[in-house]
């Protein structure tokens, strides 16, 4: 393999992990109108789900170093598919409930996995526009779901456990590919890159602690930031479909066929949320997160009225947010956190850095969960969109300060 198949492989293989991970928001209005589960159901099932997968996060490197990357990614999609497939062949809405908390484990494990086998392949001189254009896998899966899901629920001889059941396919197909034909790491150069790891190793820092790690400056804006955008971008992705079903009065098809527009305008914001960041303002991310969150804030804000007017403002309106949400949360999970360590001249400190960032990322979407459902139930539709808008523009406000000193560090 070269860089070029591994990218492509990974890329694929990534868009793959989608078709089950997302089949259970896809199918929420279904879901309810067919009896199959209640509204508060599904958000305890989001909320098990997405503790499972915070849960899982950690325990990824454990895994790596005790099968191997290319093991565990194996294990994982065939661990995946199973849930998927007992999810829609059950008949039991407990034994639907565990196979989604234990989903949620198999998908943590797949993108700590990849990247560290990307990390492996590219070199650190290109791994930032890599990944760059590697991230747009995720709303492509996502959007490529939303196809898959609209289609099987407009077809009348089709149901929604044929949404779940025929990915699990999918998943094992690609076990068997990831056996078979990856390759972690290139095959080559092993004595070079062990020389060259021996060297950076000898030059740099020892890892910095957790606790001298949260002294980094401009880590708990960040954290905080994430774990905000993170909250509102889930939110999104989980109840979307469903709302444009119960109170916009689209079919479930409709819903999710046009709700995928949030995800491909969320490949163009990442995209050119990266691109911006380095070409105009030298890797300063903060120039580009903060005004994207304060206007992911105020067009969450007017969702609800602007969705209302028409098909056409609902798809301008949905794709706007989908925009302004995804670049932040495509750049504070990893490059926001290597640029701050690095800007404080503690470079070591950048693993640590992004474990605690992307730890708040995925309380954020735990809070996804059950939170939408509380605020709708005691407030209505139209306060959680507001209060989703608040923390988006609150998630900008504390990026605000990162704008004053854009080389502050500690040279001196």
């Amino acid at each position: 393999m070269n860089q070029r198949d591994v990218f492509a492989l990974t890329y694929a293989a990534y868009i793959a992990v989608y078709f089950t991970r997302k089949p259970f928001s896809v199918a929420k209005s279904t879901l309810t109108t067919t009896g199959a589960h209640s509204e508060s159901e599904l958000g305890l099932i989001d909320t098990a789900f997405l503790i499972a997968y915070a849960a899982g996060q950690f325990g990824s490197g454990f895994i790596a170093l005790s099968v191997g990357v290319k093991v565990g990614l194996t294990i994982s999609y065939i661990g995946t598919g199973i849930c998927a497939f007992f999810f829609g062949f059950s008949q039991s809405k407990d034994v639907r409930a565990i196979a989604w908390f234990l989903n949620g484990i198999f998908q943590a494990q797949f993108f700590p996995f990849i990247m560290e086998v990307l990390g492996a392949w590219f070199p650190p001189s290109s791994r930032g526009q890599i990944m760059g254009l590697w991230t747009s896998c995720q709303q492509v899966g996502g959007f490529a779901t939303s196809s898959f899901g609209a289609y099987v629920l407009s077809n009348p001889n089709m149901t929604w456990r044929d949404v779940f059941i025929l990915p699990s396919y999918l998943s094992f197909l690609f076990a068997f590919i990831t056996l078979a034909v990856l390759q972690p790491a290139p095959p080559k150069l092993p004595a070079k890159a062990s020389s060259e790891d021996k060297e950076n190793k000898s030059s740099k820092p020892a890892p910095k602690s957790f606790m001298a790690t949260l002294s980094v400056p401009f880590l708990f804006n960040i954290s905080s930031a994430y774990f905000f955008i993170k909250l509102v971008r889930y939110t999104y992705l989980g109840w979307l479909p469903y709302y444009m079903t119960s109170v916009l009065g689209f079919s479930a098809a409709e819903s999710v066929l046009m709700s995928s527009v949030f995800d491909l305008a969320g490949t163009i914001g990442s995209v050119v949320c990266g691109f911006v960041s380095d070409k105009l303002f030298g890797g300063h991310s903060a120039k580009v997160i903060a005004p994207m969150c304060l206007l992911c804030g105020m067009f969450t804000i007017v969702y609800p009225q602007v969705a209302a007017i028409s098909s056409t403002c609902n798809l301008l309106i949905m794709g706007a947010v989908g925009l302004f949400v995804a670049g932040p949360d495509s750049m504070l999970g990893g490059a926001a956190c290597a640029e701050i360590c690095g800007r404080a001249n503690q470079p070591s400190a950048a693993t640590m850095a992004t474990g605690i960032a992307n730890g708040m990322g995925s309380l954020g979407a735990i809070a996804s969960g059950l939170l939408p459902i509380l605020i709708k139930d005691h407030f209505g539709w139209t306060m959680l969109f507001n209060t989703l808008g608040g923390l988006a523009i609150l998630g900008g406000v504390l990026l605000l300060p990162m704008l004053k000193s854009p080389v502050k560090t500690k040279d001196a």
